[in-house]
Protein backbone atom coordinates (compact mmCIF):
# COMPACT_ATOMS: atom_id res chain seq x y z
CA UNK A 1 0.00 0.00 0.00
CA UNK A 2 1.30 3.43 -1.07
CA UNK A 3 0.44 5.86 2.10
CA UNK A 4 1.51 8.93 4.10
CA UNK A 5 0.21 10.05 7.37
CA UNK A 6 -0.87 13.63 8.50
CA UNK A 7 -0.99 13.82 12.24
CA UNK A 8 -3.27 17.14 13.43
CA UNK A 9 -3.83 17.98 16.75
CA UNK A 10 -6.12 20.32 18.19
CA UNK A 11 -9.43 20.86 19.98
CA UNK A 12 -12.81 21.21 18.76
CA UNK A 13 -12.68 22.77 15.77
CA UNK A 14 -9.78 20.15 14.51
CA UNK A 15 -11.66 17.31 15.41
CA UNK A 16 -14.72 18.85 13.97
CA UNK A 17 -17.10 19.39 16.75
CA UNK A 18 -19.78 21.40 14.45
CA UNK A 19 -18.73 19.69 11.20
CA UNK A 20 -19.00 15.92 9.77
CA UNK A 21 -15.80 15.84 8.89
CA UNK A 22 -12.92 17.77 10.64
CA UNK A 23 -10.55 19.91 8.37
CA UNK A 24 -7.80 16.79 8.54
CA UNK A 25 -9.85 14.68 6.98
CA UNK A 26 -10.91 16.94 4.10
CA UNK A 27 -7.59 17.62 3.70
CA UNK A 28 -6.42 14.40 3.33
CA UNK A 29 -9.32 13.98 0.60
CA UNK A 30 -8.13 16.18 -1.13
CA UNK A 31 -4.20 15.37 -1.01
CA UNK A 32 -5.31 11.59 -2.06
CA UNK A 33 -7.12 12.71 -5.49
CA UNK A 34 -3.62 15.18 -6.18
CA UNK A 35 -0.59 12.53 -5.13
CA UNK A 36 -2.58 9.44 -5.88
CA UNK A 37 -1.69 7.77 -2.59
CA UNK A 38 -3.68 7.13 0.48
CA UNK A 39 -3.45 9.46 3.19
CA UNK A 40 -3.69 8.32 6.80
CA UNK A 41 -4.98 10.66 8.99
CA UNK A 42 -4.43 10.63 12.42
CA UNK A 43 -6.68 13.40 14.32
CA UNK A 44 -5.67 13.46 17.82
CA UNK A 45 -8.02 16.43 19.06
CA UNK A 46 -10.38 16.92 21.67
CA UNK A 47 -13.50 19.29 21.93
CA UNK A 48 -12.56 21.80 24.99
CA UNK A 49 -8.81 21.13 24.94
CA UNK A 50 -6.62 24.19 26.31
CA UNK A 51 -2.69 23.85 25.04
CA UNK A 52 -1.45 22.14 27.82
CA UNK A 53 -4.37 19.86 28.06
CA UNK A 54 -3.36 18.67 24.89
CA UNK A 55 0.58 18.53 25.39
CA UNK A 56 -0.40 16.16 28.19
CA UNK A 57 -2.87 14.18 25.98
CA UNK A 58 0.33 13.79 23.72
CA UNK A 59 1.95 12.29 26.90
CA UNK A 60 -0.38 9.50 27.05
CA UNK A 61 -0.26 8.01 23.08
CA UNK A 62 3.26 9.03 22.34
CA UNK A 63 4.47 5.86 21.76
CA UNK A 64 1.22 5.42 19.16
CA UNK A 65 1.78 8.34 17.27
CA UNK A 66 5.11 8.01 16.97
CA UNK A 67 5.24 4.58 15.74
CA UNK A 68 2.96 6.07 12.95
CA UNK A 69 5.87 7.40 11.59
CA UNK A 70 3.89 10.82 10.60
CA UNK A 71 4.98 12.60 7.65
CA UNK A 72 3.72 15.63 8.52
CA UNK A 73 1.85 17.59 11.08
CA UNK A 74 -0.28 20.56 11.99
CA UNK A 75 -0.73 22.39 15.04
CA UNK A 76 -3.88 24.39 15.28
CA UNK A 77 -4.65 25.11 19.85
CA UNK A 78 -5.85 28.05 21.71
CA UNK A 79 -9.66 28.85 21.61
CA UNK A 80 -10.46 27.23 25.34
CA UNK A 81 -7.07 29.34 26.23
CA UNK A 82 -9.33 32.08 25.60
CA UNK A 83 -12.07 31.13 27.71
CA UNK A 84 -10.45 30.95 31.25
CA UNK A 85 -8.03 34.38 30.60
CA UNK A 86 -4.69 32.40 30.05
CA UNK A 87 -2.32 35.20 30.04
CA UNK A 88 -0.06 35.02 26.81
CA UNK A 89 3.29 33.90 28.68
CA UNK A 90 1.27 31.25 30.00
CA UNK A 91 0.24 30.19 26.49
CA UNK A 92 3.94 30.39 25.09
CA UNK A 93 5.19 27.88 27.82
CA UNK A 94 2.15 25.51 27.21
CA UNK A 95 2.31 25.74 23.31
CA UNK A 96 6.53 25.59 23.16
CA UNK A 97 5.93 22.36 25.68
CA UNK A 98 3.22 21.40 22.72
CA UNK A 99 5.40 21.87 20.10
CA UNK A 100 8.40 20.08 21.36
CA UNK A 101 6.49 16.70 21.62
CA UNK A 102 5.30 17.13 18.54
CA UNK A 103 9.18 17.60 17.02
CA UNK A 104 9.65 14.55 18.39
CA UNK A 105 7.12 12.46 16.85
CA UNK A 106 7.72 14.12 13.44
CA UNK A 107 11.28 14.09 13.49
CA UNK A 108 11.51 16.75 10.80
CA UNK A 109 10.60 20.51 10.59
CA UNK A 110 7.08 19.36 8.71
CA UNK A 111 5.43 20.95 11.09
CA UNK A 112 2.36 23.39 10.41
CA UNK A 113 0.95 25.03 12.90
CA UNK A 114 -1.79 27.26 12.01
CA UNK A 115 -2.77 30.90 13.07
CA UNK A 116 -5.87 30.71 15.18
CA UNK A 117 -8.89 31.57 13.62
CA UNK A 118 -10.64 35.43 14.45
CA UNK A 119 -13.68 34.91 16.40
CA UNK A 120 -16.40 36.18 13.99
CA UNK A 121 -19.77 38.45 14.51
CA UNK A 122 -22.60 36.43 16.00
CA UNK A 123 -19.98 34.51 18.34
CA UNK A 124 -22.35 32.66 20.90
CA UNK A 125 -21.11 33.38 24.32
CA UNK A 126 -18.70 32.94 26.70
CA UNK A 127 -16.67 33.94 23.55
CA UNK A 128 -16.49 37.10 22.57
CA UNK A 129 -14.99 39.66 19.75
CA UNK A 130 -13.24 41.66 22.29
CA UNK A 131 -11.15 38.16 22.96
CA UNK A 132 -9.85 38.97 19.74
CA UNK A 133 -7.21 41.18 20.80
CA UNK A 134 -5.59 38.32 22.53
CA UNK A 135 -5.75 35.78 19.66
CA UNK A 136 -3.45 38.18 17.80
CA UNK A 137 -1.12 38.19 20.70
CA UNK A 138 -1.52 34.27 20.66
CA UNK A 139 -0.80 34.43 16.62
CA UNK A 140 2.26 36.27 17.04
CA UNK A 141 3.49 33.92 19.98
CA UNK A 142 2.90 30.92 17.19
CA UNK A 143 4.55 32.81 14.77
CA UNK A 144 7.07 33.52 17.02
CA UNK A 145 7.67 29.86 17.65
CA UNK A 146 7.58 28.55 14.02
CA UNK A 147 10.42 30.79 13.02
CA UNK A 148 12.50 30.09 16.30
CA UNK A 149 12.27 26.30 15.17
CA UNK A 150 11.87 26.82 11.42
CA UNK A 151 8.07 25.32 11.09
CA UNK A 152 5.77 26.70 9.23
CA UNK A 153 3.38 29.21 10.07
CA UNK A 154 -0.09 28.93 7.96
CA UNK A 155 -2.37 31.95 7.72
CA UNK A 156 -5.83 30.93 6.42
CA UNK A 157 -8.55 33.54 5.63
CA UNK A 158 -11.52 32.59 6.51
CA UNK A 159 -14.93 34.75 7.03
CA UNK A 160 -18.20 34.62 9.06
CA UNK A 161 -19.36 32.21 6.16
CA UNK A 162 -16.87 29.36 7.61
CA UNK A 163 -18.38 28.86 11.02
CA UNK A 164 -21.15 27.57 12.50
CA UNK A 165 -21.34 29.84 15.56
CA UNK A 166 -18.02 32.68 15.19
CA UNK A 167 -16.06 29.52 16.89
CA UNK A 168 -16.35 26.59 15.67
CA UNK A 169 -16.20 25.39 11.57
CA UNK A 170 -18.99 24.49 9.85
CA UNK A 171 -19.07 21.56 6.93
CA UNK A 172 -18.56 24.63 4.36
CA UNK A 173 -14.91 25.61 6.78
CA UNK A 174 -13.79 22.41 7.30
CA UNK A 175 -13.48 21.75 3.62
CA UNK A 176 -12.17 25.07 3.27
CA UNK A 177 -10.07 24.44 6.10
CA UNK A 178 -8.65 21.30 4.05
CA UNK A 179 -8.38 22.42 1.00
CA UNK A 180 -5.75 25.06 1.92
CA UNK A 181 -3.59 22.62 3.72
CA UNK A 182 -3.80 20.62 1.24
CA UNK A 183 -2.57 23.09 -1.36
CA UNK A 184 0.62 24.28 1.10
CA UNK A 185 1.24 20.75 1.90
CA UNK A 186 1.49 20.47 -2.12
CA UNK A 187 3.17 23.46 -1.90
CA UNK A 188 5.84 22.15 0.30
CA UNK A 189 6.13 18.90 -1.65
CA UNK A 190 6.77 21.38 -5.52
CA UNK A 191 3.62 19.41 -6.67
Amino acid sequence: MNWETLLCVGDSITIGSRSYFGYPEYCANFLAKKTNKSWNVLNHAVAGFTTIDLARSIDKSFANLKDAKPDIATILIGTNDLKSNLLPEMFKIAYEQLVVKVQLIVRTNNIMLIEIPKLTDGVMLPYNIEMNKTIIEYNKIVQEIANKNKLIYVQINSNVNHFYDGVHLNETGSEYFGSELADRILKLRNA
